[in-house]
C-alpha cells in the first residue's frame, strides 16, 4: 500500500509537467516605414507638394506614424521585430540615422530584438534630396557598406552568416528558428546621371547559393527557417505580374518554386503596402508570401505574428491615433483620402492628354476604390461596383481602347481576394517554429 500511495504522489506531481504545452513565442512586422528626416523638409512649397502629389505616402507624419507603432509594440512586447524594407523616403543619410539611432532604438532597450532589409528606396538613392521651398538639392544617401553599418545593432552586428553579394544575412531568432533576411535590391543598377532609382527586385544566383547554404546549415542543425525580404516573391493578384512587375522578383515563380523545396514556407515581405497573403505550390512545398501594408499608408498597420508549436497565427492591428488627429476615426479617415488622392494623381498623369479631366476622375475614382480595398485586405467586391467600373471603361474607351482595357482588368483582379485570408489567419505546418 505504502509503495502505491507513493507511486501515486509522484505521477500526481508529474501530471503539470506531463500536460505542460511548448511555451510559444511571439513577432511582430512593420514595413515601408518610409522616414523622412524632419531636417530634410527646411522649408514646405512647390517642390515638396509636387512629390507628394505624386505619391502615397504620408511623408510628413512618417515619424509620427512609427513612433505610434513603436509605442503600441512597447506595449504587446514581442520578442521579434521585423522591418521588411523602404525604411526612409529615398535612402537619406540622415533618415538612416533617425530610424536606427532614435526612433527604433525604444524597442531595442525594452528586449525586444529589431532586424532590418533594405528596400528599394534605402541604398545609393539619387532621389536624396532636402526640400528648399520651391527647389530641391540632393543630399548624403548611404552606400551597401553604410546602410549594414548603420543598423549593426539591427541585424547585421549579430548575423551567424552574411551574404558576400548582398546585404543578405542569418540571425538565430531561438535555439530552434532562424531568420534568413533576404536583400533582393537592385541598387548597383540605379543611376545617378539620370536620376534612376529602380524600383524591381531580384534575387542573384549567388545570392540563392547564399541561401541553399544556409537552409542546409538549418536542417543540419535542427532549426527551421523563416525570411523576409521587401519585393513580392508570390503574385498577390492576377495581372499583378503583366502591369506591376516591379513590386515582385524577377523570375517570381521560378524562385518561389526554390523556396518551397527549400523548406522556406513562410517568407515576409513588403513593397506594395498592401495587407495581402498569397500562396504558391501545394502540400509541404507550399511557399506563403505575406506582406504587410506600410505605416504611412492607408490602413496604417502593422502585423503581429504567434508561434505555438506547427500553429502560426497572423493577426493584424493599426495604428489609432498620432498628433494632430482628435480620433482614430480622423486618422483613418485622412489616410483613406490621401491614398485616394494620390491614386487619382496617378491615373491622370498615365492616361493620354486627349483624355478629359472628368473621364480620368471618373476613371482615378473606379480606381482607387479597388486600390484601397486591396491595400486594406480581404477584399470585398460591393453589388454596385461592377457597373460602376462598367461606366468608367465606357467614358474612357472613346479616347483610348487600351487604358479602358486595362483599366476593367484592374479594377476586377485587385477586387478580388485570393486565398487564404489576409488580415487574420492561422496555418497548421508540418513542422514546428
Amino acid at each position: 500500500m505504502g509503495k502505491l500511495i507513493q507511486f501515486l504522489l509522484v505521477a500526481w506531481c508529474c501530471l503539470p509537467i506531463m500536460a505542460q504545452e511548448t511555451p510559444g513565442w511571439k513577432m511582430a512586422v512593420i514595413s515601408d516605414i518610409h522616414i523622412m528626416a524632419p531636417e530634410l523638409l527646411q522649408e514646405d512649397g512647390a517642390a515638396f507638394q509636387k512629390y507628394v502629389s505624386h505619391d502615397r505616402k504620408m511623408l510628413k507624419e512618417s515619424p509620427d506614424l512609427l513612433k505610434a507603432s513603436v509605442d503600441a509594440l512597447l506595449e504587446k512586447h514581442p520578442d521579434v521585430v521585423l522591418v521588411t524594407g523602404d525604411l526612409t523616403k529615398d535612402g537619406e543619410k540622415l533618415s538612416h540615422e533617425y530610424v536606427a539611432q532614435r526612433l527604433l532604438k525604444p524597442l531595442r532597450e525594452a528586449g525586444i530584438r529589431v532586424y532590418v532589409v533594405p528596400g528599394n528606396h534605402d541604398v545609393n538613392n539619387p532621389h536624396a534630396v532636402v526640400f528648399l521651398g520651391d527647389t530641391a538639392q540632393r543630399t548624403a544617401t548611404v552606400s551597401p557598406d553604410e546602410f549594414a553599418q548603420c543598423y549593426q545593432d539591427y541585424g547585421y552586428g549579430q548575423a551567424i552568416a552574411r551574404d558576400e553579394h548582398s546585404l543578405s544575412y542569418v540571425v538565430q531568432l531561438n535555439d530552434s528558428v532562424r531568420l534568413l533576411a533576404i536583400d533582393a535590391c537592385k541598387y548597383e543598377e540605379n543611376d545617378f546621371d539620370r536620376n534612376i532609382c529602380v524600383t524591381g527586385g531580384r534575387i542573384k544566383p549567388e545570392t540563392m547559393n547564399f541561401i541553399r547554404l544556409q537552409t542546409a546549415d538549418a536542417a543540419q542543425q535542427g532549426c527551421s527557417m523563416l525570411a523576409m525580404m521587401h519585393h513580392g516573391l508570390v503574385r498577390h493578384w492576377k495581372w499583378q505580374d503583366k502591369v506591376m512587375a516591379d513590386y515582385l522578383v524577377d523570375d517570381w515563380k521560378k524562385q518561389a518554386k526554390a523556396f518551397g523545396k527549400l523548406g522556406l514556407r513562410l517568407v515576409f515581405t513588403g513593397h506594395f503596402h498592401a495587407q495581402d497573403i498569397a500562396g504558391f505550390g501545394k502540400g509541404n512545398k507550399a511557399v506563403y508570401d505575406i506582406e504587410t501594408g506600410s505605416t504611412v499608408s492607408y490602413p496604417l498597420p502593422y502585423r503581429m505574428i504567434f508561434f505555438k508549436g506547427r500553429q502560426v497565427q497572423v493577426t493584424t492591428d493599426y495604428i489609432r491615433k498620432i498628433p494632430g488627429f482628435q480620433s482614430t476615426e480622423a486618422l483613418d479617415e485622412y489616410a483613406r483620402q490621401f491614398a485616394e488622392v494620390g491614386i487619382n494623381t496617378i491615373v491622370r498623369g498615365m492616361l493620354p492628354g486627349k483624355v478629359p479631366d472628368t473621364v480620368a476622375l471618373q476613371a482615378g475614382e473606379a480606381l482607387s476604390k479597388a486600390f484601397i480595398a486591396h491595400l486594406a485586405g480581404d477584399e470585398k467586391m460591393p453589388a454596385t461596383y461592377p457597373a460602376e467600373l462598367k461606366a468608367a471603361c465606357k467614358a474612357l474607351r472613346s479616347y483610348s481602347w487600351k487604358y479602358a482595357y486595362a483599366l476593367n482588368k484592374l479594377g476586377r483582379y485587385m477586387y478580388t481576394d485570393i486565398f487564404p485570408e489576409d488580415n487574420e489567419w492561422t496555418i497548421e505546418l508540418d513542422y514546428a517554429y
